[in-house]
C-alpha cells in the first residue's frame, strides 16, 4: 500500500518544522509527501525546501501565486497524491511515531472504509495539555461520534478521494466535505486510538467547543446551545441558509460522483443524494416557518413532525424552537 501524506501550507514557520519532524519520525515512513503552499510570506518555504532536500522519501513542493485560501489549498495538494492512503496533515500539529503505522494496518482490516480517523490529543502551543483528547470532549458534551471531522486526523483511500475531488473552493473546509459524505454512505471508520498532538495555539483556521483545553460538560454545552439557539432569528436564518448552501453542494458533489465512470457504490451515491434532498426541503420548510408570526407556525411544525422531518435535526427541540422563537 503506497502512503502519501498531503500538507496544506501558509505562514507557518513557527510550528511546520516539528510536524515535519514527526514525518521523518515515523516507525512507518510515508513513501511521498506533498506540500502545498498558500503564497506564504514568511519563511515556511525556506523549511519545507530544506526538508524536500533531505528527506528520505520523496517530497513535492507546490508553491502558489496568489492567496487562495485553505480548501483550495488542500485540493492542490489532494490533487497531486498518487497513493492508496492519503493522510491529511495542518502545519501545526506534531504525529506520534506509529501513527502511520497504525493506521495503514487499521485500513487493511477495515476494508470497507473509505475514511479512516484517529483521536488526537488536544494540547496548547507548547504540546502541553490536560489529558483531553476530541473525542473525550465530544462525549462530554453529549454530541454523537459523528461530530468528529477533523482533517488532520483522516486517512482517505484513493478510490474515495477520486470520487469526492474536487472540494469546492467555498465550502466550509475540506474535512467536513470527506467526512460528511464518507459518514453519509457509512464509510467512515472511527479509531478511538490518540495517534497526534492537536496544537492550540489561539490562531487555528478551524475552532470549536470540542476543541477546547478546559473540560465541557453535558449541561454547560446545552446551555450554550440553548442561548445560540434562542438569542436570534436573524442568526439562526443566516446560519441555516448557509447550511443549505453547502448542503447543495454536497448534494452536488454526490451528482458529480455518480457522473463519472465508476462502478463503485452507485446505489449508496444515489440513496444519500436523495436523502440530501429531503433535509434541504425540510430544511427550507423550517426557514419559511421562521420567517412568518409563531400563531400562524402549528400547522407547518405538526406537518414536519408527522412526516419525521425532525430526525434530521434535533427533534422536539427544533420542533420548539420553531414554534416558539421570536
Amino acid at each position: 500500500m503506497k502512503v502519501s501524506i498531503a500538507l496544506a501550507s501558509f505562514n507557518g514557520e513557527r510550528y511546520i518544522k516539528e510536524q515535519l519532524q514527526s514525518f521523518l519520525d515515523q516507525t512507518r515512513l510515508p513513501d511521498e509527501v506533498v506540500i502545498s503552499d498558500d503564497a506564504s510570506t514568511d519563511g515556511t518555504m525556506e523549511i519545507v525546501r530544506r526538508f524536500q532536500d533531505s528527506a528520505p522519501f520523496e517530497v513535492k513542493v507546490i508553491q502558489g501565486r496568489g492567496r487562495q485560501g485553505f480548501v483550495a489549498n488542500f485540493n492542490r495538494a489532494l490533487a497531486a497524491t498518487t497513493g492508496d492512503l492519503v493522510f491529511l496533515s495542518d502545519q501545526d500539529d506534531v504525529w506520534f511515531s506509529n501513527k502511520l503505522e497504525a493506521m495503514e494496518a487499521t485500513a487493511k482490516t477495515e476494508k470497507d472504509a473509505w475514511l479512516l480517523m484517529c483521536d488526537a490529543a488536544l494540547v496548547d502551543h507548547n504540546l502541553e495539555g490536560t489529558g483531553l483528547t476530541r473525542i473525550v470532549q465530544i462525549a462530554n458534551a453529549g454530541l454523537p461520534l459523528e461530530d468528529h471531522a477533523m482533517g488532520c486526523c483522516c486517512a482517505i483511500r484513493r478510490e474515495f478521494l477520486d470520487l469526492a475531488m474536487p472540494i469546492p473552493a467555498n465550502f466550509k473546509s475540506h474535512d467536513v466535505w470527506f467526512v460528511r459524505i464518507a459518514d453519509g454512505l457509512g464509510r467512515k471508520h472511527v479509531s478511538r486510538a490518540v495517534l497526534q498532538y492537536y496544537r492550540r495555539h489561539g490562531n487555528n483556521v478551524s475552532d470549536g467547543p470540542t476543541s477546547a483545553l478546559m473540560p465541557l460538560t453535558r449541561m454547560g454545552f446545552q446551555r450554550m446551545s440553548f442561548m445560540q439557539r434562542w438569542s436570534s432569528r436573524a442568526a439562526w436564518l443566516a446560519k441555516a441558509r448557509l447550511q443549505l448552501r453547502y448542503l447543495q453542494m454536497l448534494r452536488e458533489g454526490v451528482a458529480r460522483a455518480l457522473r463519472k465512470d465508476s462502478a463503485i457504490a452507485v446505489l449508496e451515491l444515489e440513496e444519500l443524494e436523495g436523502r440530501w434532498e429531503r433535509v434541504g426541503r425540510r430544511l427550507e420548510d423550517r426557514v419559511r416557518l421562521r420567517c412568518i408570526p409563531r400563531r400562524y407556525r402549528i400547522p407547518g411544525v405538526i406537518s414536519i413532525w408527522c412526516s419525521g422531518g425532525y430526525k434530521s435535526f434535533n427533534g422536539w427541540k427544533s420542533a420548539a424552537s420553531d414554534l416558539l422563537l421570536r
